[in-house]
């Protein structure tokens, strides 16, 4: 999968929100004698024509207007956004206008101020490569319009410095370095109201937060995976991409963030039997980052399992998705990687009373849903496997099964949470290929939850747990033998024997004091080398 930094040349994106729907009025009448003309000029100061995002600021409504041609509008105030190219040198500018009659505005590139960002002292490396992205926008409105462009390696971006409290700007500069283990760096400088005169700011080295990625591989379908950041939750630059590594193998590095909310995130792409890639998971971890603090952030940790949802009942429909089998259950965003097949049953008093099966390769989500019609036991199972035909998994790939049981009680039009746990496990002292050594111990700690997932529903109040076990296999899952559950520091615990050689398969059991339980299976939890 191709990133922009590989790309040679500088790219332009105008990227606008949908328009707003007018009211079912039908759109106003547009006066004649109410229009806007845009001159845009480029650096040498000749006239061209480019497309601008032009913004009705008491509506949000947005519209592509190409420059040079007279526009009719209704009358109103309105901020234009641009890009202006000049050979390979692009120059953004903003201006706010009235349309009352004949309008007219002009962006002259001339007028430009050079974009830089730095850090001192500056990264260094034999293959470092930057790259520099740049937006303007409108502010303090409803919806946030923007028009952006990039820049490549030690080229030039401009911006045309503007008073107006109308519209913004931001910038944010990336230094990253085709070497895995090396630094990577990444800096945002924004406002909430207008564009500086001088988009100019250089960072200490000392000022930035350190966040040391460890990205891992063995349950991922994928061996190749790429690390990324975006700034989020910004009035201007909110979600600026910013690509750092592409790589096909497990690493260490460390990020150096100036401070402020973050985005970073892998993603994992595999190449399928036609010989086209495919995206097929995300991980997302936002995090708010201080200056001189330091942060760990790890990816694809095993063991993937059933992800930390409970069932539950909304006015008495009982409901559980099906498709998210595969957690690495680190993250709570784009936590699942895509591909899987699963069989939900319930059963009631004995009797299977619904089945549903997920085939894999179907659009949406799938969840298993029943009206419960008499109080009482139930038991819910869901049973996955890995499935992408398009796709030959590793040899050896971790997490190729899992399975979740739940019993619980249930009765007729309520709304509430089933009474019983999620369970997570996860397993500490692995290497980065999701590995223990040969013979050794491994403390997996197991973490019931009850999370909350809708706020119509009531979580209810916790079973009280009666007991938790654990067992293991050694052979996929044909035979199991139990382990030691002890607390750990007030956390359960399963202390695993390990073998010689293979995988360690799963099994835990979360009892509560009224009968009802929560068994889970991970077939391949971790490897063993």
């Amino acid at each position: 999968m191709l990133t922009p930094l590989t790309r040679i040349a500088t790219r332009v994106v105008a990227a606008a929100l949908v328009p707003a729907i007018l009211a079912s009025g039908g759109a106003p009448a547009v006066a004649a004698s109410n229009t806007l003309t845009i001159t845009t000029l480029d650096r040498t100061g000749k006239k061209v024509t480019v497309k601008t995002t032009v913004v009705n600021l008491a509506t949000n409504q947005s519209r592509s207007v190409k420059s040079g041609q007279v526009k009719k509008l209704p009358k109103g105030t309105y901020a234009v956004l641009a890009s202006i190219d000049t050979g390979l040198v692009s120059t953004l500018g903003a201006s706010v206008v009235k349309v009352s009659g004949a309008a007219k505005t002009t962006l002259d590139a001339r007028k430009g101020r050079r974009i830089s960002l730095g850090i001192s002292p500056a990264p260094a490396g034999a293959e470092l490569m930057t790259q520099t992205t740049a937006q303007v926008c409108t502010a303090r409105t409803g919806a946030v319009e923007r028009v952006e462009a990039f820049d490549l390696g030690d080229g030039e971006l401009y911006v045309i410095p503007s008073s107006s409290k109308k519209v913004a700007f931001a910038a944010m500069r990336i230094w990253t370095n085709r070497t895995a283990d090396s630094d990577r760096h990444a800096v945002m400088y924004s406002t909430t109201t207008g564009i500086p005169s001088s988009p100019s700011r250089t960072f200490a080295q000392s000022s930035l937060a350190t966040v040391n990625v460890e990205t891992r591989s063995g349950p991922s379908a994928s061996t190749s995976s790429g690390l990324r950041v975006q700034p989020i939750d910004r009035p201007c630059g909110d979600r600026m991409w910013g690509g750092l590594l592409d790589i096909d193998r497990p690493y260490r590095t460390k990020v150096f963030l100036s401070p402020g909310k973050w985005d970073i995130y892998t993603n994992s792409w595999a190449e399928t039997k036609s010989g086209s890639s495919w995206i097929i998971g995300n991980l997302s971890a936002p995090r708010q980052v201080a200056a001189g603090k330091s942060y760990n952030l790890r990816f694809i940790q095993s063991a993937w399992g059933p992800a930390a949802e409970l069932p539950v009942l909304l006015n008495g429909r009982l409901s559980y998705p099906l498709n998210q089998m595969f957690a690495d259950h680190n993250f709570t965003q784009w936590n699942v990687e895509a591909g899987d097949e699963a069989t939900g049953t319930l059963t009631f008093r004995g009797k299977t009373v619904k089945t549903l099966k997920e085939r894999g390769r179907e659009p949406g989500e799938k969840s298993l849903n029943y009206k419960v019609k008499a109080s009482g036991w139930y038991t819910l199972t869901n049973t996955a496997r890995r499935y992408y035909p398009e796709i030959t998994f590793p040899a050896g790939m971790l997490s190729p099964r899992t399975s979740i049981t739940f019993r619980f009680k249930a009765k007729p039009n309520t709304s509430v949470a089933a009474p019983v746990y999620a369970v997570t496990m996860q397993p500490a002292g692995l290497n980065l290929y999701n590995q223990a050594k040969p013979g050794s111990i491994t403390n997996v700690p197991l973490k019931p939850s009850r999370p909350k997932a809708d706020p119509r529903i009531k979580l209810g109040k916790n079973p009280k747990v009666k007991a938790v076990t654990a067992k293991a296999s050694f052979d996929d899952g044909r035979t199991w033998r139990s382990v030691q559950v002890k607390k750990i520091n007030g956390t359960w615990t399963a202390l695993v024997g390990n073998p010689q050689s293979g995988a360690v398969s799963l099994r835990v059991r979360v009892t509560d004091t009224t009968g009802g339980y929560t068994d889970v299976t991970i077939i391949r939890a971790y490897g063993i080398a």
